[in-house]
């Protein structure tokens, strides 16, 4: 019977780690639309090594990272330029830690014009730290140290997020203007 469990355990791990990932790259593309202009002409970088060492230190970010992280290599041990960065932004395609998505700076939220806008952008960088809120009781899944807290349950739980999320992406991205031809 445990062998069952497990069989069902690392089949819906799949499922779920292939499904948030999915969202995590279109909202990664969305992102990457709107502050790649500014981030890099930017001389004050906010990014920190620490922040990329979370995908490397965390169980559940480390698995996303080295499943569909397309093999990218980084140089964990870098303190400067933090290792995810590189010339065109985070390299972390995969597994990037929920928070870093939160961050924007004034110059990005004012290039957004109105505040719908802002909003919206803002709203969709919360998207992914929204979907581990309470995952372990009223714990983040940025908090989880472990496997073991990581059960199906809380899977299933995080999957019915991760399909919230990516209707209310959807609903960000016409917003801003993602959809709309230019």
């Amino acid at each position: 019977m445990g062998g069952v469990k497990q069989k069902d355990f690392e089949r819906y791990l799949s499922e779920v780690s292939a499904h948030y990932v999915r969202l995590e790259k279109e909202i990664r593309q969305v992102i990457d639309q709107i502050v790649s202009p500014l981030c890099s002409t930017c001389s004050r970088v906010c990014c920190k090594a620490s922040y990329c060492r979370r995908t490397l230190t965390h169980p559940w970010y480390r698995f996303l990272f080295e499943r569909y992280g397309d093999g990218v290599k980084i140089a964990w041990e870098r303190r400067e330029p933090p290792p995810g960065l590189g010339p065109k932004g985070c390299v972390i395609r995969a597994g990037r830690y929920a928070y870093c998505y939160v961050y924007n700076c004034r110059a990005i939220l004012e290039s957004l014009g109105s505040e719908e806008r802002k909003n919206a952008f803002q709203e969709l960088s919360d998207l992914l730290k929204d979907i581990g809120l309470n995952f372990a009781g009223k714990r983040h899944l940025t908090d989880v140290r472990s496997w073991k807290e990581i059960t199906l349950p809380r899977l299933e739980k995080l999957d019915k997020k991760i399909e919230e999320g990516t209707k209310h992406f959807n609903e960000l991205c016409s917003l801003l203007s993602i959809n709309e031809p230019e």
